[in-house]
């Protein structure tokens, strides 16, 4: 661990606001309090993956400013990501009359740093009460050392007078643009979104359109490896999954770079969107009621990662809390899985050779480690565990090896042993 970098924390400006980072030697993030308590960087071997509005760059607005007409089109999309309160919508006091926002969305939160040392590093950013939603959100941010994976501890307090009911909703804005031939930048169809589908889904396609055509030809379904896939075609459009799969994915085909959000999903509760875990949004080509706004020609090109908690029932000075954490790496291709260790790209294959066993895959890693395997018997007792090499996120690791495994082995282990922590975590593993 003595080789490792440090966890450092600074308070500097990040695109003219006040804002404060979090560096590893890995991992670089940026949160802005003044700005709805938001991310608005989050960068790995040069690489940014949220999408920040360079019109909006270093701005800030009055309540009013904010507030505007009330309407969608009034709403500064700063971008990077937020916290807000779900269902979204306009009917009733029981839904989220935003964005815009002039408290949850944009105003200025408060700044704790919750805990610094050599070794994490912690922060809370928390809004005012407001008082039509009656809640007050309070984001914690964690950065450990040696790794590239983040610590999002959401909680949201009832300060009214009442009993309320909302869903914890986290936002990501991810960058989902190119330069084209001529400097300008574009659409990047390299970008897409994974997660996996509910094999009971309610819905018929696994997927619910929730504005836009329904015909989008960004959604599709790998039925074979229950899969959801949403491919950036600039196509204005949302979704909602019911997924029980704790996971979703962005993939930036270009820079070979992913970004996994890790949750639990709770079994048996109530969500809100007709039962949605995930959502997805994308900009692009198209129109949807009560939007004006012209994103076809806006130059912002980006894709949302959504996730939900259940509805909460929230007493009046009850705080509830919904966990996540982000892991960031390089990967040759499309998430398919999401492990502990990091994501897989193509599953780990044991195929048996005259010579012995060849292991195949390709996957991510979110510790700087050393990748090991464990050959097990039927009992998944270890009969042999030998260390292969050193892995890192900056890397993508692709496996393709040949060994002789132990007499009564039925089933292998890939376990990245980070060098931070010395803690063991499943990589993937395979059936010989």
């Amino acid at each position: 661990m003595t080789n490792l970098p440090l966890v450092k924390i600074e308070r500097k400006e990040f695109r003219g606001w006040r804002a404060v980072h979090l560096s590893n030697g890995i991992l670089h993030l940026a949160a802005v309090p003044d700005i709805g308590g938001r991310v608005m960087a989050l960068d790995l071997d040069g690489y940014s993956f949220l999408y920040v509005d360079p019109n909006l760059a270093g701005k800030l607005f009055t309540p009013n400013e904010h507030l505007g007409d009330g309407t969608a089109n009034a709403w500064k999309n700063y971008g990077g990501d937020k916290t807000w309160p779900a269902p979204q919508g306009w009917d009733n006091d029981d839904q989220w009359h935003g964005p815009p926002d002039p408290v949850l969305d944009g105003g200025r939160y408060s700044l704790n740093i919750v805990q610094a040392s050599d070794d994490v590093v912690s922060i809370r950013m928390t809004s005012a009460p407001e008082p039509l939603t009656g809640v007050q959100i309070s984001r914690r941010v964690t950065l450990r050392r040696g790794c590239s994976r983040v610590q999002l501890g959401l909680s949201f307090k009832n300060t009214s007078d009442r009993p309320r009911r909302w869903s914890i909703w986290d936002v990501t804005q991810l960058r989902s643009e190119r330069t084209d031939l001529s400097g300008v930048p574009a659409p990047d169809p390299e970008c897409l979104i994974t997660a996996p589908i509910n094999p009971h889904s309610r819905f018929p396609d696994g997927y619910n359109v929730m504005f836009a055509r329904k015909d989008n030809p960004q959604w599709t379904v790998d039925l074979g490896r229950q899969l959801f896939i949403a491919r950036y075609l600039f196509e204005i459009g949302k979704v909602g999954l019911d997924s029980s799969g704790e996971w979703i994915a962005f993939y930036n085909g270009t820079a070979k770079k992913s970004f996994i959000v890790n949750f639990s999903y709770f079994e048996g509760e109530e969500y809100p969107d007709n039962g949605a875990s995930l959502e997805s949004w994308t900009v692009g080509r198209g129109k949807i009621p009560g939007l004006n706004y012209d994103y076809e020609h806006s130059g912002i090109y980006l894709m949302e990662t959504e996730v939900l908690s259940p509805l909460f029932d929230f007493q009046p000075g009850e705080t509830r809390s919904f966990n996540l954490e982000w892991g960031v790496c390089s990967l040759p291709g499309m998430v398919v899985q999401a492990s502990e260790a990091g994501p897989v790209c193509q599953p780990l294959q044991a195929t048996s050779i005259p010579d012995g066993v060849r292991l195949t895959g390709q996957f991510g890693v979110y510790e700087q480690g050393v990748l090991d395997i464990a050959w097990l018997d039927g009992y998944k007792n270890v009969l042999l565990a030998q260390s292969l090499e050193l892995v890192t996120p900056f890397q993508p690791l692709n496996l393709d090896l040949t060994f002789k495994p132990p007499k009564g082995t039925e089933s292998v282990r890939l376990l990245v042993v980070a060098d931070a922590d010395r803690v063991v975590r499943l990589l993937a593993e395979t059936k010989i």
